[in-house]
């Protein structure tokens, strides 16, 4: 929880009320956790970042229900933007195995926004049909935020260095455990 709140921003005062919005998080099926335990859910990189994701979106004002989706549903194509944004806490070793783009910025249409607003669909599920997604470069974003008419824009490294850096400290990683959590950020699949 800790690394979580410290990439997110979010002040160590503000823990209960994280911490109810995590549990609200799970309940949603954020984020599908690793099979063969036991004793719940095992947590690691990847889904931590699920997390972190859905958080920073709450953060622009999308509701639980819909961040929610947009994690878990475009997830293919949010790993690689958010391993990019990244970069400067990856091992040399990972980035020589795995280059990655310079794309770092999501950007998501407004369509999904406009029609929660609508009468009748504030349920805690929505189930309406998403907005589109591009993942581009900072110099890029506002173009890409100009031509899908506004929407969410969300910039991976304000926060994907500090997580990763936080995991690897807190989970007292080596350099081959930290390789294994970041590929299974980066091809995880969870719809």
């Amino acid at each position: 929880m800790t690394v979580l709140m410290a990439a997110c921003g979010i002040d160590p005062a503000a823990r209960s009320a994280f911490a109810a919005r995590v549990r609200q998080l799970q309940r949603l099926g954020m984020p599908p956790h690793r099979e063969g335990r036991a004793d719940g859910p095992a947590y690691g990189l990847a889904e931590l970042t699920a997390f972190a994701t859905a958080v920073r979106l709450m953060a622009a004002f999308m509701v639980p229900s819909l961040a929610a989706r947009y994690v878990i549903e475009c997830w293919p194509r949010l790993a690689p933007a958010l391993l990019a944004g990244a970069r400067e806490a990856l091992p040399v070793s990972y980035l020589a195995r795995r280059p990655l783009g310079n794309e770092t910025v999501i950007v998501i249409a407004p369509s999904a926004l406009h029609d929660l607003g609508r009468q009748g669909r504030h349920d805690e599920r929505y189930a309406g049909t998403l907005g589109d997604i591009a993942v581009v470069s900072p110099a890029s974003a506002i173009d890409a935020a100009r031509r899908m008419g506004g929407g969410v824009v969300l910039d991976t490294t304000a926060f994907m260095p500090k997580l990763v850096a936080g995991f690897v400290d807190a989970a007292i990683a080596t350099e081959q455990d930290t390789m294994l959590e970041l590929d299974l950020l980066r091809f995880a699949t969870w719809d």
